[in-house]
Parts: structure tokens; sequence; C-alpha cells
């Protein structure tokens, strides 16, 4: 089982695009430049917004790279033949639950961050500060699991079964961390620039759907090819 450079840039980049991390990244943005001092604003909301990139890179990089090991080591025992299946069962399942999200908005089943992770990361960012920052990072990953977890899981499994050398699989999971940031890094230069918080929020709010729904045919793409290649 392969991968091409070129679907695992389009996998990152979908990935990168989900909702839920875009919409923190906004908010967290959004508070410095509410309540950060106001002579500091740019800088605290400069500086800040490396940080909080710089530990969501750094957090899924080490997600990424514990569930390859864990599929790594589950493709060569006994359970192989199953591990497959559940795996690509599990990333198709999330990405008709994405689709059904993307035409259906007030279904009953969604992959989003859950309501105490949301609390609790805005708890958070009403303590302002560098390290501040980094947790919030480390936290909006973590809770965002639900909604941007599957269609890593199912690219570290592909990136598993490759047979590729570690040296370029740590060189593959680079590349795609990298990719993934790169929305949150234009978001950082749209708001340092001057965009406003409300008129970003009205673009997360316009293209949330569409997102849903391509990341809903990337996933079952991915979900196909685990169980059938």
């Amino acid at each position: 089982m392969t991968i091409s450079l070129a679907t695992l840039t389009t996998a990152a980049l979908v990935n990168g695009l989900n909702p839920c991390g875009i919409g923190m990244m906004i908010t967290f943005l959004g508070y410095l430049l509410v309540f950060g001092e106001v002579d500091r604003k740019k800088k605290q909301l400069l500086t800040q917004g490396i940080v909080y990139v710089v530990s969501v890179f750094v957090t899924y990089l080490f997600i990424g790279l514990l569930f390859y090991s864990l599929a790594f080591y589950l493709q060569r025992l006994w359970i192989a033949s199953v591990f497959k299946y559940l795996v690509g069962g599990a990333v198709f399942l999330a990405g008709v639950i994405q689709l059904v999200d993307g035409i259906w908005p007030d279904s009953p089943i969604h992959l989003r961050m859950p309501e105490a992770g949301s609390k609790k990361i805005n708890q958070l960012m009403e303590k302002m500060g560098l390290s501040v920052a980094a947790l919030v990072g480390v936290a909006v990953t973590a809770f965002s699991t639900p909604c941007m977890l599957p269609l890593y899981v199912g690219t570290a499994t592909v990136l598993a079964g490759s047979g590729l050398p570690m040296v370029l699989v740590l060189a593959y999971f680079l590349y795609y961390n990298l990719i993934f940031i790169s929305p949150l890094i234009v978001i950082l230069i749209l708001m340092y620039r001057g965009e406003g918080v409300v008129a970003m929020k009205e673009r997360e709010h316009k293209y949330g759907r569409w997102m849903r729904l391509i990341m809903g045919i990337v996933l079952v793409v991915v979900g196909y090819l685990i169980i059938f290649r």
C-alpha cells in the first residue's frame, strides 16, 4: 500500500481546513484582539499566534507518529487481517458522518469538538501569555480529535503499510503537518494585517459546510483504499 505526494498533500490540506481547527484559531486570535493590551495587540497577536501554531504542529506530529507506531506494530501481528477492516471501516464511517453533516447540518450525529473541551479552552484563553498560547494549541489539538483525527489516522495507517524507511516516513509526517498548519498561518497573517474577527467568522460559517463535504469525500476514499488495497 503506497501513498503519493499529491495524495498526501490533498489529505493534509483538507484536514487543515477542518472547521474545528479553523474556528478555534479565529476565536483565539479574536480574544487577543479584543482583550489584549491596547498598545501591544498586534505584537501579542503575532507572537502568541506563532506559539499557538507551533504548538499545534508539534502536538499533531506527536499524535501522528504515535498512531503510525501503533498501526505499524498491529499490522505485523495476527490481527493484521482484521486491523485494516477496523481502521478502514472507522475512517469510512467518519466520512459518511461528515457528508451527512454537510448535507444536513441539523443531524443528531456530528464529528465536532465536545462542548466540555470548548469551555475548557475558552477558560484558558482568558489567561494570556506565551505559555498559555502553547497550552491552548495542545488543548485544541487534543479536543478536536473527533473531527480532525480520522483522516490523520487513515494517512498514518497507509504510511505504516507502505514499507518506506523510517527517515522517509518522518519526512512525510513533517511535510503533512506543515501543510496541515498552512491554513492557520494564513489566518494569522490575515488577522495580523487587520482582517476583523466578524469577517473571519462569517467566512468560516460560509465555507464550513463545503469543507465538511470535501472532508467526507476524502475520508470515504481513504477508508475504501485502506480496506481494498
